[in-house]
């Protein structure tokens, strides 16, 4: 019997600088901000071909990914940063024909059986974040950021990259995983997996 998700952590985010076939390469990991929520909802569409009175081939198209997130408060130097604005001296002056740069996402699922749930998204745009502020009354009522983002396929095919601690075999990975962002590439000489072109730098 598997475990259950029990909570959320480490929340992170690496620029995609480069992304061709057999070169995909990343920045530093940074920390995003403090997480609460994070939705992730990956679409399908589901297609049946019929002939001879009868279905003859079932096709699954997977398509992109939106990304909710629900964090305390997002730092100036990470918005800017995400949105491909400008942090000067304290301010963002926002531009609207400002490009947010490509970036990856990682963060961490708790299990209650003190295994953990490891994600990477690898290649995705995020939107300018929610607000949501009003005055302070004589009850405690935090208000947060929320921001939403799309994620995509890199030049590799790989959109979604995840590692669980439960698995017998990941240890070679976890305590690594979230320095860069996870090398596919890593899977070949293990046997777990087909050959993959590309990899994160």
């Amino acid at each position: 019997m598997g475990s259950v998700s029990v909570g959320l952590e480490g929340l992170v985010y690496a620029k995609l600088v480069k992304d061709e076939k057999g070169d995909i390469q990343y920045g530093e990991v940074k920390d995003f901000a403090p997480v609460i929520s994070a939705k992730v909802d990956t679409s399908s569409e589901n297609g049946t071909l019929y002939a001879n009175n009868g279905p003859i081939i079932a096709k699954t198209q997977i398509g992109e990914t939106k990304v909710s997130l629900g964090v305390s408060e997002i730092p100036m130097d990470v918005l800017a940063d995400i949105t491909g604005q400008q942090l000067v001296k304290g301010v963002i002056a926002f531009k609207q024909d400002a490009v947010p740069p490509y970036v990856a996402l990682g963060f961490t699922g708790t299990k209650e059986d003190g295994t953990k749930r490891m994600v990477w998204l690898t290649k995705g745009r995020f939107g300018l974040p929610s607000e949501d502020r009003k005055t302070a009354e004589d009850k405690i009522d935090f208000q947060t950021d929320e921001i939403e983002g799309t994620f995509i396929q890199r030049s590799d095919k790989v959109f979604k990259i995840v590692g669980d601690s439960g698995i017998p075999g990941f240890e070679e990975f976890e305590s690594t995983f979230f320095d860069k962002v996870f090398d596919v590439t890593k899977l070949v000489d293990t046997g777990t997996t087909t050959p993959t072109e590309g990899g994160a730098a």
